[in-house]
């Protein structure tokens, strides 16, 4: 029995991401320069030829990595919008970005490994400029909303905030104190404590 359209893009979807799990790992594990696209094919289980199929390369599957981390971004953003209030909307994004990372906690452990090594940093420049100052400007508008005094500032501490903070929990999420510190950042962004910012 011949398999139907939507059979195939699920099975061509789970390839994709058995690649991209792989290179992540390996990226993370060895580095990025030191990483061939042999050595992701094999750690994904996959011909070589096949990784062509999806990936024109290894700038290419960190480019679909920056994307996978933009679309978990953009996602906590999105979940921030359904907030009836300024203040429950800032809530909601704060909580649902550590929600997010707990749902995909070894995505984000690798992506921050990744992330700061010098050839990842050359080749994402433009592209993480872009979407970090897009985020920045979008948590601007809600501190605004909010009634926030230096929106500007206050926008890059929280984003530095929501980032440290998901950093330092992926790298120990066993002892790592995450839902004081997602209490600390609400309370002082969302609760009577921001009058004075």
């Amino acid at each position: 029995m011949p398999r139907s359209p939507a059979r195939l893009e699920a099975i061509r979807e789970e390839s994709r991401q058995r690649i991209l799990d792989a290179a992540l790992r390996l990226f993370a594990r060895y580095g990025y320069a030191a990483t061939s696209v042999r050595q992701i094919a094999e750690e994904a289980g996959v011909a070589q030829g096949l990784l062509y199929n999806y990936f024109d390369g290894k700038e290419a599957l960190l480019r679909a990595m920056l994307e996978r981390s933009a679309a978990d971004v953009e996602r906590s953003l999105s979940q921030a919008a359904g907030g009836a209030t300024p203040e429950e909307r800032l809530e909601r994004l704060v909580r649902s970005a550590f929600d997010i990372v707990g749902e995909h906690l070894s995505f984000w452990r690798l992506s921050y490994q990744l992330r700061m090594q010098p050839g990842v940093l050359e080749e994402l420049e433009e592209a993480t400029r872009a979407w970090t100052e897009s985020t920045r400007a979008r948590i601007e508008r809600l501190l605004r909303e909010v009634g926030v005094k230096d929106a500007p500032i206050e926008a890059r501490v929280l984003f530095a905030a929501i980032d440290g903070a998901a950093q330092h929990y992926t790298l120990d999420p066993e002892h790592y104190p995450l839902t004081g510190v997602v209490e600390e950042i609400v309370a002082s962004y969302c609760g009577p404590a921001r009058a004075d910012r």
